[in-house]
């Protein structure tokens, strides 16, 4: 990578570091004003965002996948089978919705006694997040494939200037619970999603006049679709389990509030491997040789290193930041840094496997995906035990499992990344597009849109 390339990657880096820490700021300020609804009401809110991550795994991939596409575009064909293909997929996301949609509605009673919600109000909000969120990767993904992180940086800021705006008066005017605060984050993603779809008009609204090939890109959207989909299951079962196993809501609660704070850091490191990302797919697809990697592992390293020793040398201080008016949360610091720690390898997880995925090395998917399963094992055979433990032991001991399966799922993808050479059953089933020139192979900004 030359100097001129290094440097559009620091600025692009830099800049959806500073958007995502502005959005997550305004993330963390909606917290602090949810915990106004009491213990038991904020745990409900915290599961269920869980919960929506967890059904939403299919379609977060979704960004990967239209990065993927988006920055191997090298011709005019490739770009009408991009617009074909964000058509498609924007129809028949709304159908698998109606689909899992009828599956929710059914299982309301069930699944309201099991997560605990008093009001199933807050459930059809879900409902209805799970409708716009497929479309929010969407126009990321193609976004970030066509280098514009000017527009992805700020759709990272408006979905926590909605979301926090909503809260602020739903909570504080309207005295509202659980079902209030996920009004909040729908009309967040509303927002968002609008803003989005304007930025990408150019794309979903032309005519491609060329049959979009089902078969062909599901075999490329499964194994991106399962390979995200293990960090996105071993951040999110933890609180699941949680919310389920323990019936004291003032103790979940804590244990939320120290999870977002790990959670936070992951998100804040998370925007430079969606940067290599787009440099590695389109590389990859130009036969060009790239050193985003070692990069991104490096300051992923640096920050997430740093961010743990500072929450183990000051454990309360996210907490004050996250709940400043809520002195009760701040009880959750002796979970602070254990949370640091075991989402570290997890951090590191992630950016290997985004560079797995860019580089089209399937054959890693089948062994990544087999960790979270035997995470959920390990947490589920543990439960009686955890059970009878005083519940602060049992959280740090559930943080720790989440620490190993982080680690484990660290190793498998570290394995797969040793040799960037090997040919895949992606590598033989499609060439890659010749080599441009230099001129044509600076990232390719759409119209009507910058690459910052």
């Amino acid at each position: 990578m030359n100097v001129k390339r290094q440097a559009a990657f620091f600025w692009q880096s830099s800049w959806m570091v500073i958007a995502t820490f502005a959005g997550g700021m305004l993330m963390a300020m909606v917290h602090t004003v949810a915990r106004k609804m009491g213990p038991q009401e904020y745990s409900v809110f915290v599961t269920l965002l869980r919960l929506l991550i967890i059904m939403g795994i299919p379609a977060t991939a979704l960004q990967t996948i239209f990065a993927r596409q988006a920055a191997a575009v090298t011709n005019d064909t490739e770009e009408r089978q991009l617009i074909a293909t964000t058509r498609a997929v924007l129809l028949g996301t709304f159908l698998l919705w109606l689909v899992l949609a009828a599956i929710v509605i059914a299982g309301t009673g069930p699944l309201s006694h099991l997560l605990k919600i008093s009001n199933p109000v807050a459930l059809y909000f879900t409902l209805a997040m799970g409708l716009i969120g497929p479309w929010i990767p969407l126009v990321k993904g193609l976004l970030q494939g066509q280098h514009r992180f000017g527009g992805l940086g700020w759709l990272q800021i408006t979905d926590g200037v909605g979301r926090f705006g909503v809260m602020l008066a739903v909570i504080f005017l309207f005295r509202g619970k659980a079902a209030s605060a996920m009004f909040a984050a729908l009309m967040g993603q509303l927002i968002t999603v609008s803003i989005g779809a304007w930025l990408t008009r150019a794309t979903w609204r032309q005519r491609a006049r060329i049959a979009f090939d089902w078969k062909n890109w599901l075999g490329q959207a499964l194994p991106l679709t399962l390979g995200l989909g293990t960090v996105l299951a071993m951040s999110s079962l933890d609180m699941l389990f949680v919310q389920a196993l323990f019936a004291d809501t003032r103790q979940t609660a804590l244990y939320g509030g120290a999870m977002l704070t790990g959670f936070a850091i992951v998100q804040l490191i998370a925007p430079v491997a969606l940067v290599m990302f787009a440099w590695v797919a389109q590389s990859t697809a130009r036969s060009e040789r790239s050193d985003s990697l070692a990069m991104t592992l490096a300051a992923t390293l640096l920050f997430g290193v740093l961010a743990a020793v500072g929450c183990t040398w000051q454990p309360q201080l996210p907490l004050r930041l996250m709940y400043l008016s809520n002195p009760e949360m701040w009880q959750a610091a002796p979970l602070v840094p254990c949370f640091a720690w075991a989402l570290l390898p997890l951090t590191v997880a992630n950016v290997l496997i985004q560079n797995i995925l860019a580089r089209g090395r399937f054959r890693a998917v089948p062994w990544l995906v087999l960790v979270p399963p035997a995470y959920a094992a390990a947490l589920c055979l543990q439960a009686p035990a955890l059970a009878r433990m005083p519940q602060f032991d049992a959280f740090t001991r559930i943080i720790e499992t989440l620490g190993a399966g982080s680690t484990l799922l660290c190793l498998v993808a570290a394995w797969f990344s040793r040799n960037p050479k090997t040919v895949t059953v992606s590598d033989r089933v499609s060439e890659p597009a010749p080599a441009v020139s230099d001129r044509a192979s600076a990232p390719r900004a759409q119209k009507g849109g910058a690459a910052l």
